[in-house]
């Protein structure tokens, strides 16, 4: 699997085959964590395409033209967290900053400073 960040895939690709190698480094990592599950069977897979940043956390913030804003980038993980998410953007496209929470740190210019984010308990990287 290729370790650099990919960036531009068409949404019309190969979505029906997981990237070479990934099943069974999931297959392995879920037998680590749960030994039972080494007596599994596979049944099947998917591949798809999420929205990924390179520190793999999201981009909350204006962008480009006026009133164009991103809120992106979760990792498979903004489900749980859209509420307060949906609040602090409203938030910061009506008055200009965030109240509910400080979304500074997830702005896009993050990256152009070299200043990526790293959480107090980081997660393997395991898009990559």
């Amino acid at each position: 699997m290729p370790t650099e960040t990919a960036v531009g895939f068409s949404p019309d690709g190969d979505t029906d085959h997981a990237l070479p190698g990934f099943v069974e480094r999931a297959v392995e990592r879920i037998c680590r964590r749960i030994p039972g599950m080494e007596h599994g069977e596979l049944h099947g897979a998917h591949g798809g395409y999420d929205g990924i940043t390179p520190d793999q956390h999201p981009i909350l913030d204006q962008a480009g033209p006026e009133g164009f804003y991103l809120d992106c980038g979760f990792s498979g993980t903004g489900f749980k967290i859209a509420p307060a998410v949906g609040a602090c953007m409203a938030e910061l496209i009506v008055d200009g900053r965030a109240t509910t929470a400080d979304i500074a740190a997830f702005t896009l210019r993050r990256f152009a400073a070299g200043t990526p984010l790293e959480g107090a308990h980081p997660y393997e990287k395991i898009w990559r």
